[in-house]
């Protein structure tokens, strides 16, 4: 079976947020403490983590779905070439940014001859369901990449809007960068957070998620700055894959017959409900408000974000 790595970690707390102006209250959760719950989600508190999204078996899900609908998307779980790479066996690979494990999993079981390292802060799944060929490191990565020197032939960076504050992420780029062999890609999947064609609920939800991000020093629009990045790196190649990805049970290729609780906009707007309300001032039944009239939206409107991929060669 798959193997996992783990670091300990301090025991779990469980503790209801005070009433603080919001801005201190973002900004402020201890870093000594490994987690904290809060209104029955688990939030890791890792030191340089943006307090944004869970860290639970029920974010693990929603990541799941996410990553699964990007595979129907682009084709594949991956725009780089490498496929040959993966193909004739012997490859390393690292996923930072396991969550839910399904990226992982799936590679590992596609690509026997080659071996695949996810690495994130927290297990969120059962690592028992590996493959043979795949393994998973618990390790903070928002501080350094726990590898030597040229060690991968091919990384991959999932989702990175509500990860990284940008003044680390360069140096996570530039760890990615050390640790990749000469001759191997990496590829950082992002979308902005903007929905086009949003209605008027979906838009707040927006405007508030992206106030929530810049509180934290996050960059709703990282991803953008991505192609840029990579050539300060020197990295050849640079090529962007950019695709629509529907929020609307409209489009019934993405989301036919699928029940509320399965459409990703629905899935990250309960995602952000701890986060949003002390953003927003609200309570949960108005927050609830919020969300339904977003599910009228999914079903009259035609939305969609922008999934983006961004890939080059050492």
């Amino acid at each position: 079976m798959g193997q996992s790595l783990k670091k300990p970690v301090k025991n779990e707390i469980n503790e209801k947020p005070k009433k603080q102006d919001k801005e201190i209250y973002l900004n402020s959760l201890s870093a000594l403490e490994a987690y904290r719950f809060i209104q029955g989600r688990k939030f890791s508190l890792a030191s340089n983590v943006a307090f944004i999204l869970p860290n639970d078996n029920q974010e693990a899900i929603r990541f799941n779905e996410s990553i699964k609908l990007k595979k129907k998307l682009f084709g594949s779980h991956f725009s780089a070439p490498v496929t040959e790479l993966l193909t004739c066996g012997n490859a390393k690979v690292l996923e930072i940014g396991t969550v839910g494990g399904f990226w992982l999993a799936d590679m590992a079981r596609e690509f026997p001859m080659s071996t695949f390292m996810g690495l994130d802060i927290t297990t969120i799944f059962n690592p028992d369901h590996l493959p043979e060929n795949s393994a998973l490191l618990e390790h903070n990565y928002h501080e350094g990449i726990p590898f030597p020197d040229n060690t991968f032939d091919y990384i991959f960076q999932h989702s990175i809007s509500a990860k990284f504050r940008e003044n680390l992420f360069n140096d996570h780029l530039d760890e990615m960068f050390r640790v990749l062999k000469p001759g191997g890609w990496m590829e950082v999947y992002g979308a902005p957070t903007q929905i086009i064609g949003a209605g008027p609920a979906t838009e707040k939800f927006i405007t508030a998620a992206r106030e929530c991000l810049r509180i934290n020093g996050l960059n709703a629009d990282i991803v953008r700055t991505i192609p840029e990045k990579l050539k300060t790196l020197n990295l050849k190649k640079i090529q962007i894959a950019e695709m629509p990805l529907s929020l609307s049970r409209r489009d019934t290729i993405s989301f036919d017959q699928l029940e509320d609780e399965q459409n990703l906009l629905l899935q990250t707007v309960e995602a952000y409900r701890v986060i949003m309300k002390v953003a927003m001032g609200c309570t949960d039944e108005e927050y609830d408000k919020l969300k339904y009239n977003i599910a009228i939206e999914v079903e009259t409107k035609n939305m969609h974000i922008m999934s983006i991929r961004t890939f080059g060669q050492k």
